[in-house]
């Protein structure tokens, strides 16, 4: 018996529901039409900006990966600058980055618990993700992005401020360890989850993947060790990788990511370097074309500017690979109906993300 099935995918980055085309044979996906949801509008309006207007269009993008947006549009304007941020700067800017990045990690692994019908860690990923998201609107404020400016942040946080950001990272990780240690290995999640949505290492670096997407098929690939900035040099994450390619390596490589992002959490709030905070910047931009590249939490993002006259122009913003035709027929296809949603959501999908690849 054949039929087709349309499933609504939603994630905790995604604005907008995408629906996929589902023909099933039998139990299993013999085929899959994917039909992108990218909403209205384009992300940055035409025409030339001021400093500060493009860096808060940046950092409002996306509630999940909006530091990063501020992030590299700040070094893309730095680099026309010829500055270069203080060690202080560096390391604040390390420590909301890596909030930013375990407030989405866990989001998206909460939701992939829901999925499996584990309401009990899932519970605890939400918990998790919606604490490093407090502390990184206590630290930053809303939209957290807006802190990060050129030359460095926008305020000196100091030393008594910081110590709670200590004592979060410390709690959450004493819980995540625990529960990552007691899951890792249950037989009922590798059933579900292990060569089920497989995305092989060939086929992952076809298609350019980068981020947790393209590490959970075994390609050792991230800008904080291949091309580091902020204080990634000195604050330096162990690069987490998988083999499997499939559903269970990237719902790992996504938890082991959040417990590396908490503990440079941790070390960059309890021992960040003297100094200031932001360094001087010319007072009109000389011209020219700035380029920066950050990891992000789904990958690479990139972003290219040019000054003229003072003025800014955005010349290309790209962020890394997301949900496509191919991809979604790579993974889905030949599994069982009931993987689906589970298959989707382990890519981690962003609607900014998908809507700046398109």
């Amino acid at each position: 018996m054949t039929y087709t099935l349309a499933l609504r995918l939603r994630a905790p980055a995604l604005a907008h529901p995408q629906r996929l085309l589902l023909r099933v044979e039998g139990e299993r996906i013999a085929d899959v039409e994917y039909r992108p949801d990218l909403g209205g509008g384009s992300p940055f309006p035409l025409g030339r900006y001021t400093v500060d207007a493009l860096v808060t269009v940046g950092a409002a993008l996306c509630p999940y990966c909006g530091v990063a947006h501020a992030l590299a549009i700040c070094q893309a304007i730095e680099a026309i600058a010829e500055v270069q941020v203080p060690p202080r700067a560096a390391a604040l800017r390390t420590l909301v980055a890596e909030l930013e990045r375990v407030a989405s990690h866990l989001a998206t692994v909460g939701e992939l618990f829901v999925a499996l019908g584990r309401t009990d860690a899932a519970q605890l990923m939400r918990e998790q993700s919606e604490a490093a998201r407090n502390a990184l609107k206590l630290l930053a404020g809303s939209p957290p992005g807006c802190w990060v400016v050129p030359g460095g942040v926008a305020s000196d946080p100091g030393a008594v401020d910081l110590a709670p950001y200590v004592e979060m990272a410390a709690s959450a990780l004493d819980r995540l360890f625990k529960l990552t240690d007691r899951l890792v290995g249950a037989r009922g999640l590798l059933a579900r989850t292990v060569e089920v949505g497989v995305i092989s290492s060939s086929a992952a670096q076809q298609m350019a993947l980068s981020g947790p997407l393209a590490r959970a098929s075994g390609l050792r690939m991230d800008l904080r060790h291949d091309a580091p900035y902020a204080a990634y040099a000195s604050l330096r994450p162990e690069l987490i990788t998988q083999e499997g390619g499939d559903v269970y390596a990237r719902m790992l490589v996504l938890i082991l990511e959040a417990l590396e992002s908490l503990k440079l959490i941790e070390r960059a709030a309890a021992d960040p370097p003297g100094g200031p905070a932001q360094c001087v910047l010319p007072i009109q931009l000389p011209d020219g074309v700035g380029v920066s590249s950050v990891e992000a939490p789904r990958g690479a993002l990139r972003y290219q500017v040019e000054s003229v006259e003072g003025e800014l122009r955005l010349l290309s913003c790209r962020a890394a690979p997301q949900l496509d035709r191919l991809l979604t027929r790579m993974m889905l296809i030949g599994n069982t109906l009931d993987s689906a949603a589970l298959i989707a959501l382990s890519s981690d999908p962003c609607g900014m993300c998908l809507k700046l690849t398109y």
